[in-house]
């Protein structure tokens, strides 16, 4: 069931000649997952630093986790109301952005941190889970960018907390 509009996604780049254009402007279908919530990847990219030379779309490939090893993943997650998801972890430093509603992250050690709109939630390679506790939907804008893996006392905290296959999106 959708929860908002499927989000605009505007791409520019350049033509043989150098000026501006717009690639691709189209909306993006934000599709529902087995852990409790819709979304959709925006934009991804295989290396740091990204290259701006060539166009290759990238919604076209199926994004098979929540981060990639090697770049940057934008994805947007709509929350039905009243609904937990799952605690888990992703080997990445990410940038939680709430456009719409009101969400409730929730750490591993009990502390709930209330969002409301416009306010960032950076995550750094945290367990933690999302709760959306009202009657009306949630639209987040997560960045998810490479990172090292924490190290705690020697022990490498890697992605944990959700199968491969209940987070792929997008591509065919």
């Amino acid at each position: 069931m959708k929860l908002f509009p499927d989000p605009r996604r505007i791409v520019t780049g350049h033509d043989d000649k150098g000026r501006s254009i717009v690639v691709a402007d189209s909306t993006i279908s934000c599709e529902p997952t087995p852990i409790k919530c819709n979304f959709a990847v925006l934009y991804e990219t295989h290396k740091f630093p990204a290259s701006n030379n060539e166009w290759v779309d990238p919604t076209t490939t199926r994004t098979a986790d929540l981060s990639n090893k090697d770049g940057v993943v934008l994805r947007v997650v709509d929350f039905p109301p009243n609904t937990a998801t799952i605690y888990h972890r992703t080997v990445s430093l990410d940038f939680g952005i709430l456009h719409e509603g009101e969400i409730t992250c929730h750490l591993d050690d009990g502390v709930r941190i209330d969002m409301k709109p416009g306010d960032v939630c950076v995550q750094r390679g945290t367990i933690h889970g999302w709760t959306n506790y009202t009657d009306k939907p949630a639209r987040v804008y997560f960045i998810l960018t490479a990172a090292e893996p924490v190290q705690i006392n020697g022990q490498e905290l890697g992605s944990d907390g959700f199968k491969r296959e209940e987070v792929e999106s997008g591509g065919k």
